[in-house]
C-alpha cells in the first residue's frame, strides 16, 4: 500500500510538472512571437508615414547608424520646426518642390530628431555593435553616394527650375539607374539562388530600398526570405 501511494505521488508530481512546463513553453512562444512581430514592424525598409501629408525617407526611428554625415530626407508638407538635438536643420538650397534635404552632422551618441510634433530617435555608434542604443535596434545601412550637388539625379528623374533648384521626381528605370554601376553579368550570378519573377531586372526597388535598410544588401526583408535554397551557405551574396 505504501508503495502504491509513493508511485501515485510521483505520477501526480510528474503530471503537474509536465503541465507547468507546457504552459511555460507556450507563454514563451507567445512572447517570442509578439516580439518578432514588433521587431518586423519596427525594422521595415520603406519610407515612414509621419502624417497624411508627410513622408520621412531617412533616417529611421529606433535605428543605429555608423556614419557621422547623414542625409535627412522629407517629402510632403514640411513643418516649420525641424530640429536635431534642438538645433534647427539647415536645408540644402539645391532642392525645391515637396522634397527637403538636410545634411546631419552627428556626434557619437543618441540623437533626437524633431519634425513638427513627431520625434525620431536614433543613435550614432562607433560601429554596428558599439553604440549607446538598445540591443534590439536595427543597424540601418545606406547606399553609397558619390559626392556632388545633387546625387539624387543618379537614380531619380530630376527637373531644374528657373530658380535653379531641383525637383526630385520618380525613380529612373533600373537600366538608367542601377545598371550604370551594377554589371548585368555579376547581378545574374548574385541572384542565382533567389525567387524572382522573369522581369526582376525591371523591378529592383521591389526587393531593395536604397535610402536605408536594416538588412544586408539594402533589402526590404531579411535575405532568407528571397532564397530558393536557404541551406546553401555558399549561395552567391546579393550586393
Amino acid at each position: 500500500m505504501k508503495s502504491y501511494h509513493y508511485f501515485h505521488h510521483i505520477y501526480v508530481h510528474f503530471v503537474m510538472v509536465s503541465i507547468f512546463t507546457l504552459f511555460f513553453m507556450s507563454a514563451c512562444m507567445m512572447t517570442l512571437h509578439t516580439w518578432a512581430d514588433e521587431t518586423a514592424e519596427q525594422f521595415t525598409a520603406k519610407p515612414v508615414q509621419l502624417n497624411d501629408n508627410l513622408l520621412l525617407i531617412a533616417p529611421h526611428d529606433n535605428s543605429v547608424v555608423v556614419v557621422s554625415r547623414l542625409w535627412l530626407i522629407l517629402k510632403g508638407e514640411i513643418p516649420e520646426e525641424v530640429t536635431l538635438n534642438d538645433t534647427p536643420i539647415r536645408w540644402d538650397k539645391h532642392f525645391g518642390g515637396d522634397v527637403r534635404v538636410g545634411i546631419l552632422r552627428l556626434e557619437i551618441g543618441m540623437q533626437n530628431l524633431k519634425i513638427g510634433d513627431k520625434e525620431i530617435h536614433f543613435v550614432l555608434g562607433r560601429n554596428e555593435k558599439d553604440h549607446a542604443g538598445p540591443a534590439d535596434w536595427g543597424v540601418y545601412r545606406l547606399h553609397n553616394m558619390k559626392p556632388g550637388p545633387n546625387p539624387c539625379m543618379r537614380c531619380h528623374e530630376c527637373e531644374k527650375q528657373e530658380d535653379k533648384t531641383n525637383l526630385v521626381g520618380t525613380l529612373m528605370t533600373p537600366e538608367n539607374a542601377c545598371f550604370k554601376c551594377h554589371l548585368h553579368e555579376k547581378i545574374d550570378v548574385q541572384h542565382s539562388n533567389t525567387t524572382l519573377e522573369a522581369n526582376w531586372k525591371e523591378r529592383c526597388s521591389d526587393c531593395h530600398f536604397i535610402h536605408a535598410s536594416p538588412y544586408k544588401y539594402l533589402l526590404r526583408q531579411p535575405r532568407e526570405t528571397y532564397l530558393i535554397d536557404k541551406s546553401r551557405e555558399d549561395a552567391p551574396e546579393m550586393l
